[in-house]
């Protein structure tokens, strides 16, 4: 009997162990070849409602109706949970596909996925077994690769039982030690693939008989992941401590593959499934069971989540978010599945979120509808869009809502904020005063925890400095974009901010000017933010001139940019843009730097952003000179301005003027 096994060209390189041995089976007709290979994976199984198989999301970590169990309540600031389960076959990964808002927006949606096969990555092993069936000798057991036909020498006339299994990895597969009854032992780390049949010869074949191999699965996938890439926005997060509530979940079995049976099921003890720091703040775990009803139902528990908030006191700094309120009250997640079965892939994500509270803006303009303090018009459409600041699930700065249907700022409505929190600019005694009354910290009503100044502030009268330094020293957040204000009044107010005598200003520039923009940190969130990556971009100026300031004490900013628009010849030394290092203060030299109207202009409101998505957009901006084409570059001024709004609403959450949230000890 021959017992040659041909590779198609590929002898060297295919493991087939066992091949070297002769099976006492009689020949009924002359050789022939079988070639084999895998067809695929079947991928058939019924999605379970979604209404009934959702934990209950965005589950709320906070102080309010707080008991020994989590609870839901109507303050949804701090640190919480989305809670995202989806209940798919195996090769449907839900959560790659649709965003997260999609998940959570199903509230009935039941289907049944067709039963076609998916291709097994190439490379990954299996191990067929080929039995004579008039006699139930075994012929031969090959290991096999995905994507490499094995061939092997068969007889005409002949009828074969085959039994085919793989673990869908790369790892080899021995031959079994009982070949007549072979059983293979799953295991809860890998996948388990099955698959048999019946083939006949004929005996006047004349070509080589075809047999390809469908696996289907004989396991259901347990899928946990807990994304916290939110939150790592406020905090860094040292370590994740998440398990099982019990150990008994999860299951193998020993798998008899010529009886197509599972047996000998038993639990395998698991409780821990994460408890480790992450470098990109994800944890993702898969696991198999041979038995899906005991995964039906589970809880996770959070048991230790550290974390360090970057903007705080040092002394308040260090936070276990885990058991903050208690270790009676660590955050648990029960995950249910409606009919859990074998071949499905039962998944659940954790979004680690961190959700500011509403927050109340000041705006100071001229109160034009180029909206350039962001309070009106399409800057104010861009602002208060929960797409960017607000609850929705995709929202990119996630904060609460300060009336149900509204915004996230307090009194806003869809076309403005309201007039209490909108000021026109004077230079009068009467504009000085609401100013220190609104900014007061005897102002218990109405006081801002985030001012932004745009044109036409042109001066910075001594009582307006008085009052906006007294803020920036309680820790309110002050967004300045101020332009022609060269008067001493004016340096009066930054010598002042920075504890020093010699700030000066210039004033110089015009409509169009493109400035680049300074700095390659990663990591900083205006350069490289929530909404986009500026790091050597530029900004346009609008249609006035850009204000710079000179003899900044460097050690106290990080500068932005500079007074070197590529398209002007004369370079000014002063900075147009900068951040100060210890107070809440963000400076651009532009009154106009939002200013929008909704045209093409290369040297008017460079302001821009998509209407459908109100996401902000770069516009093709700055006017020729010194070899600059007109409108060849794009000016980021929106999406500054948007990481600088993420920016304040990080400051005035966590370093504000309201005492933060986790700033008490926690409890016992």
């Amino acid at each position: 009997m021959k017992g040659l096994i041909y590779i198609l060209g590929f002898i060297s390189t295919i493991s087939l162990v066992g091949c070297s041995k002769d099976y006492p089976v009689a020949k009924v007709g002359g050789d022939m070849m079988l070639r084999i290979d895998v067809a695929g994976i079947t991928e058939s199984t019924v999605v379970a409602n979604y209404a009934n198989a959702r934990a209950a999301t965005n589950t709320t970590f906070s102080n309010i109706s707080r008991t020994s169990t989590i609870s839901m309540g109507d303050d949804k600031g701090g640190f919480y949970v989305d809670h995202v389960m989806s209940q798919t076959s195996v090769g449907t990964i839900v959560e790659s596909v649709l965003p997260t808002s999609e998940i959570l927006s199903f509230s009935d949606r039941s289907a049944t996925i067709s039963p076609a096969a998916i291709p097994m990555q190439n490379g990954y092993r299996y191990r067929i077994f080929l039995y004579n069936k008039n006699n139930g000798q075994l012929w031969r057991t090959l290991q096999g690769t995905a994507g490499t036909p094995l061939s092997m020498e068969g007889q005409k006339g002949e009828t074969y039982l085959w039994y085919a299994y793989s673990y869908n990895d790369s790892e080899a597969l021995p031959e079994p030690s009982n070949i007549n009854d072979p059983s293979i032992e799953t295991s809860i780390n890998r996948d388990f693939l099955y698959a048999s049949g019946e083939i006949t010869i004929a005996s006047n074949l004349q070509e080589d008989y075809i047999l390809g191999i469908t696996f289907e699965r004989k396991v259901a996938q347990v899928h946990i992941k807990i994304d916290g890439t939110v939150l790592a926005r406020f905090a860094t997060i040292n370590n994740l401590n998440a398990a099982f509530d019990r150990n008994d979940y999860l299951k193998k079995g020993r798998f008899s593959v010529r009886s197509n049976q599972m047996n000998t099921i038993d639990v395998v003890p698991t409780e821990i499934i994460f408890n480790n720091p992450s470098p990109d703040n994800t944890w993702e775990r898969t696991y198999y069971t041979v038995d899906p009803a005991s995964i039906s139902k589970y809880n996770v528990v959070i048991n230790d989540l550290p974390v360090k908030f970057d903007e705080v006191r040092e002394e308040i700094s260090q936070r276990n978010l885990a058991t903050y309120y208690g270790a009676a009250n660590k955050p648990t997640f029960t995950t249910e599945f409606e009919n859990a079965a074998i071949g499905q892939r039962l998944s659940s994500v954790l979004n680690l979120n961190y959700q500011v509270s509403p927050l109340r803006i000041l705006h100071i303009s001229s109160g034009a509808s180029y909206g350039y303090a962001l309070e009106r018009g399409p800057a104010w459409d861009f602002l208060n869009a929960s797409e960017n600041f607000g609850d929705l699930p995709e929202s990119v700065i996630k904060m609460g809502s300060w009336s149900p249907g509204q915004g996230s700022w307090a009194g806003g409505n869809r076309t403005q904020n309201a007039d209490e929190n909108r000021m026109v600019y004077a230079a009068t005694t009467a504009f000085d005063n609401r100013l220190a009354e609104r900014l007061a910290a005897t102002n218990t009503n109405n006081r801002p925890d985030i001012v932004i100044i745009g044109y036409d502030m042109t001066n910075i009268r001594p009582s307006v400095a008085r009052s906006l330094n007294n803020y920036l020293n309680s820790n309110g957040v002050v967004i300045m974009m101020l332009q022609n204000a060269t008067s001493n009044d004016t340096h009066s107010f930054f010598n002042t901010m920075f504890g020093v005598s010699n700030i000066g200003t210039v004033s110089s520039g015009s409509a169009g000017a493109m400035y680049p923009i300074e700095g390659n940190n990663p990591t900083d969130k205006i350069l490289n933010g929530p909404f986009g990556d500026v790091r050597g971009r530029y900004w346009g100026e609008d249609a006035g001139t850009t204000l710079g300031l000179t003899n900044l004490p460097p050690s106290q900013i990080t500068i932005y940019s500079y007074g070197n628009a590529i398209n002007r010849s004369s370079v000014t030394p002063r900075v147009t843009m900068f951040k100060h290092n210890t107070k809440n203060f963000f400076f651009i030299g532009d009154g106009g730097f939002v200013s929008y109207n909704g045209g093409r202009s290369f040297v008017i409101c460079p302001f821009n952003y998509n209407t459908v998505l109100k996401r902000p957009l770069p516009k093709a901006y700055g006017n020729a000179g010194s070899g600059y084409s007109a409108g060849s570059r794009d000016a980021y001024n929106s999406v500054v301005i948007a990481n600088i709004m993420a920016w304040a609403v990080e400051k005035a959450e966590l370093q504000g003027i309201r005492q933060w949230r986790y700033a008490g000890p926690p409890t016992p």
